[in-house]
């Protein structure tokens, strides 16, 4: 398995114990947090191989020419410090500039190159992956979204086995990309696509987006569902929300949880609380993120943080769902900024429904079919701070708290994991067992 990222998502690792669990071996290759490679196993029993940042080399003509021109600069040096020992003071000097320079050149044409003060390369890993790859010699090679599909496209071509690529998004629409790196991304996905014997989606509108995309048959759907840990009881009143924040019990908590992050409607969400109506209804935004301090002075602000808004840090994935279960709605307003948000089934969305929570989700397709069309919740537009007002207002005013709980309740094993993993396994087991009888 190829995955560009350094946290290990939880999809990763339950396909993963998915194969181990039957009988399979599992080499992971991931990015390490500093520039060495490091080799582990986790406690699932992966074989964890963490690439050093230091071999993240991008192949693109930008990075090539800097690296080029950095070159020339240091056999100038090399020859001026040996033919002129007295002046190698000089040349190091002059060497020092010229690195000044062409650094701030390279960040110049950058910039020209890919339209993005923030973002460079988009896809610099392939480098990386096949160089780490080679070491591991494998029956199939599955791919964890774009970035390694390059690679994992051309290790499966090495080695004359299967390749399967699990899209964890449409990864060319992000919002953060400019129309550039959209192209490249896209012209990428077009080409390596197609080299794959088998592609999950993680829901059925980015499947169908895929399919037309690529004129490619339908991925197989696979949801980031989770299964609840054995200490969660699903019948059990948790209340530690209050407890943590000494809210009385009279109060009803809106719950938003995740990465504090921009576009994700979360300032416009603290806003909103000025224009709810609901006087017993009180915010409380559990998370991660440095984001989270431009939302505590926007709260501040309002002269609602401590009042009505209330801020919580991220628990660990043990203790996630007996929070998620103290509050009386869970909120997803993610908004359309990019085709993923407007598709999106985030991980939240699986955790609020194992936790029993009911659900207040901006409008768009796969949160209406999940939230409004099984009758887990209510959904309505979020596009500004009153809709979003409105919408938590109609959320706590409808009454229908007790069918929406017992809606989750009787159909939450169905958005588990062990329901996905059946998914998963057959459709892995056909590549498998053609691979045996080659």
């Amino acid at each position: 398995m190829l995955c560009h990222d350094q946290n290990l998502d939880r999809r990763v690792v339950a396909q993963a114990v998915s194969l181990i669990t039957r009988g399979h071996a599992v080499r992971l290759l991931a990015l390490s947090h500093d520039g060495d490679t490091h080799h582990e196993q986790t406690p699932e029993g992966i074989a964890l191989s963490r690439i050093g940042l230091n071999f993240i080399i991008p192949e693109n003509l930008t990075y090539t020419g800097y690296m080029k021109r950095q070159y020339s600069f240091n056999d100038v040096l090399n020859w001026g410090a040996n033919r002129y020992p007295n002046g190698q003071g000089m040349f190091q000097r002059l060497f020092n500039y010229a690195s000044r320079l062409n650094w701030a050149l390279y960040k110049a044409l950058l910039l020209m190159r890919y339209r993005n003060r923030e973002m460079h390369d988009p896809l610099p890993f392939r480098h990386a992956f096949v160089r780490h790859g080679q070491e591991f010699p494998s029956d199939l090679v599955q791919v964890h979204d774009l970035p390694a599909l390059e690679a994992g496209a051309e290790l499966a071509a090495a080695w004359g086995v299967p390749l399967v690529y699990d899209a964890h998004e449409l990864y060319p629409e992000q919002k953060s990309f400019s129309a550039v790196q959209r192209r490249i991304c896209s012209k990428a996905e077009a080409e390596h696509i197609k080299k794959a014997d088998l592609v999950f989606a993680v829901n059925e509108s980015i499947g169908d987006e895929m399919a037309r995309r690529y004129q490619i048959a339908k991925p197989v759907t696979l949801l980031n569902a989770i299964d609840p840990l054995p200490d969660f009881d699903p019948a059990a009143r948790y209340d530690l929300l209050r407890e943590k924040l000494s809210l009385p019990a009279e109060r009803r908590i809106l719950l938003f949880q995740g990465g504090f992050a921009p576009h994700r409607n979360l300032e416009t969400l603290i806003q909103a609380m000025a224009h709810v109506k609901t006087n017993d209804v009180d915010l409380v935004m559990m998370g991660f993120g440095a984001f989270g301090d431009l939302l505590k002075a926007k709260a501040s602000h309002l002269k609602l943080l401590g009042k009505r808004i209330h801020f919580l840090p991220a628990v660990p994935q043990s203790e996630l769902l007996q929070h998620s279960a103290s509050a009386d709605i869970g909120i997803i307003p993610y908004p359309h900024v990019d085709l993923n948000s407007y598709y999106c089934t985030p991980n939240k969305l699986f955790e609020f429904i194992q936790a029993g929570l009911p659900i207040l989700a901006n409008d768009s397709p796969e949160l209406n079919r999940f939230v409004r069309a099984n009758g887990f919740g209510h959904s309505a537009t979020m596009a500004n701070a009153k809709q979003i007002a409105r919408a938590i207002d109609m959320a706590f005013a409808v009454g229908d708290f007790p069918n929406w709980r017992g809606t989750i309740e009787q159909r939450r094993s169905e958005f588990a994991w062990s329901a996905q993993d059946v998914i998963f396994w057959d459709a892995m087991q056909k590549l498998l067992e053609k691979l045996q009888r080659v």
